[in-house]
């Protein structure tokens, strides 16, 4: 089953399904927005609400849910897999989202199923790069890494940004999240395509590196204009008004009109989405790594299909896992469109970087 068909990156999920031979069943809160789809492919669908999961996925083996805000889904929908014995995938980038996941891992284990959210954009490519620089370098005592959209973020990704104003920044450090100011860190990254200022964020990798790595410390940048890194900073004493229910509206307001819909077959043929990881032990010596993938839709179909496949063929795992704990440190430079590169070894870890405040 595919929950959320209806939005932007559940169809292009569920066109991409048949182009490759599968049959899913398609799912949605409504069902005005899912019997167009339905009849156009030639699929069966569902229309209910995450409340009413346990029902609603009676029979299924497998639910990929592309339903974001995750927060918002995540917990009904894995609850309801534990329940119908069915395999979890998402394409969330929350850590709430994995940390719920985890603390059920005995309960999926007892119920012979994966709960494998991260599946997509986040966390897969920066997952795998965070396992092949810890190869590369097994004392390493940080890991961090980077991204760059390479395109507009598409809406559910947005509100989970807007959702989380409020929480600040998180680092790793001593295998422990640690709360942050928005823009703690701000650093040059020397992405494939050129360097690129980018600034700290609280994304999945903070928590999830940790643990398919097991290494200590680590952070998550994003590309952004320096001028947006420096607003981040200056306004983090602010997020208190930001968060307020009122400003919270209005900025999904904005959101809406912003990131709406999302690129079409040729936009998407055209841009690339872009990594990079570093590794540095408690001696100073470093590795670099970095990834130039599909847009960041096209890379989330791929991985987020290819590992729902995988959990449907498997008979013997069980349990939560990282996308790189599931399928191994070389899954994304397997994908369509994907080119890994080690970059450099050296004995001090050269670094742009302002770093600001701790919260």
């Amino acid at each position: 089953m595919i929950y959320g068909a209806s939005g932007y990156t559940g169809e292009f999920m569920a066109r991409e399904a048949v182009r490759r031979g599968l049959r899913p069943v398609i799912a949605g809160r409504t069902e005005s927005k899912l019997v167009p789809l339905a009849n156009e492919l030639g699929l069966p669908y569902r229309a209910f609400a995450v409340e009413q999961a346990t029902a609603g996925m009676r029979g299924m083996a497998a639910v990929l849910n592309c339903a974001g805000p995750f927060s918002a889904t995540a917990t009904a929908l894995v609850h309801a897999c534990l329940g119908v014995l069915a395999h979890y995938v998402d394409i969330t980038g929350e850590i709430p989202v994995f940390e719920l996941c985890r603390a059920l891992d005995a309960d999926a284990q007892k119920a012979g199923i994966l709960l494998c959210p991260g599946a997509g954009f986040d966390i897969v490519p920066t997952d795998c790069l965070a396992a092949l620089l810890k190869d590369h370098m097994p004392a390493a005592r940080t890991i961090d890494l980077a991204f760059s959209f390479g395109t507009r973020p598409s809406i559910g990704t947005a509100r989970t940004i807007i959702e989380g104003i409020e929480a600040g920044g998180l680092i790793r450090r001593d295998h422990r999240l640690v709360p942050v100011a928005n823009g703690y860190r701000i650093r040059r990254i020397p992405f494939p395509g050129g360097p690129r200022w980018s600034v700290t964020i609280p994304w999945g990798d903070v928590y999830t590196a940790g643990l398919s790595t097991g290494v200590p410390d680590g952070m998550v940048y994003t590309a952004m204009p320096l001028p947006l890194c420096l607003l981040m900073r200056v306004t983090s004493p602010l997020r208190g008004l930001l968060a307020a229910r009122w400003t919270q509206r209005q900025l999904n307001r904005v959101a809406d009109r912003m990131f709406s819909g999302g690129p079409d077959t040729e936009t998407r043929a055209r841009q690339r989405t872009e990594f990079w990881g570093e590794a540095v032990d408690s001696l100073g010596r470093w590795a670099a790594a970095t990834i130039s993938a599909p847009n960041v839709y096209a890379l989330t179909v791929d991985t987020a299909l290819t590992i729902t496949a995988y959990c449907l063929s498997q008979t013997g795992q069980s349990g939560y896992v990282t996308p790189s704990m599931l399928l191994g440190a070389g899954f994304i430079a397997s994908c369509s469109g994907v080119k890994m590169s080690v970059l450099a070894r050296g004995n001090n870890a050269s670094k742009t970087s302002v770093q600001g405040p701790a919260d």
